[in-house]
């Protein structure tokens, strides 16, 4: 089993880390090593604490997918491995800020909304993973309208990993972890707040704003053409098409 931390910038310098939590077995993390295994990115700041590794990634060649492997060593003696892909290509959101987020992070947040807590364990694992398929199907509901926030979708829909980085800007968090929690809340019994909701329609204006699109558009008719417009000796204005 592979997982994915989204993609980057060939210019940017970004942090990502990985939890080992789950797959531990009540173990806990006694050295880490992370190496590149494939493709051209540079790794640097390497470390690890008891349960989870980081690292800070810079480089790589555009349009490339490198691995790296995660190898750990537990106080119980057990090695571990994780292959770990990440995608090289240009940003779209440069101007957005950093893009941080695990998809179990949004999920975990969407349920809060609902007034429920899994670090409370009042959430059940399936109710978690029932939770990806539906930020899955959101994601893939907004990427076909005007709301395509580079989620990192899995190959196969409900196929991704809860510790895959989501891709979207950190600013697109709170808009999308409240429009998850609007779909689940029916499913649990539950009704949102009228603080959610008025939270929900300020995220929403964020992520509208971070969408859009300036569209091309062509001269207007009575548009002065310039000297160096080769029609200029039959017309004063700019050829408009018809």
């Amino acid at each position: 089993m592979s997982v994915s931390w989204g993609s980057k910038d060939p210019d940017e310098v970004r942090s990502y880390s990985y939890s080992w939590l789950g797959r531990l077995n009540g173990d806990t993390i006694a050295s880490a090593t992370l190496t590149v295994d494939g493709g051209t990115i540079v790794l640097s700041n390497t470390a690890n604490t008891t349960d989870a590794i980081s690292a800070t990634v810079s480089g790589g060649a555009a349009d490339e997918v490198a691995t790296i492997l995660s190898r750990v060593v537990t106080d119980g003696g057990q090695t571990l491995e994780q292959s770990i892909h990440l995608t090289i290509e240009p940003s779209a959101w440069t101007n957005a800020g950093p893009s941080t987020a695990t998809k179990r992070q949004i999920i975990e947040m969407a349920y809060e909304e609902c007034s429920l807590s899994g670090y409370e364990f009042d959430v059940s694992p399936e109710e978690i993973f029932t939770g990806l398929r539906k930020l899955d199907a959101l994601m893939a509901e907004w990427r076909a309208s005007d709301k395509d926030l580079n989620y990192n979708a899995p190959a196969t829909f409900g196929d991704g990993d809860l510790e895959d980085y989501a891709g979207i800007p950190d600013a697109a968090i709170s808009g999308v972890s409240i429009s998850l929690a609007m779909s689940i809340a029916p499913q649990m019994g539950k009704a949102m707040k009228p603080e959610s909701k008025q939270r929900l329609a300020s995220g929403m204006q964020v992520i509208r704003a971070m969408c859009a699109r300036v569209r091309d558009v062509g001269w207007a008719r009575g548009t002065v053409s310039g000297a160096g417009n080769r029609y200029w000796r039959m017309s004063p204005f700019m050829r408009v098409g018809r």
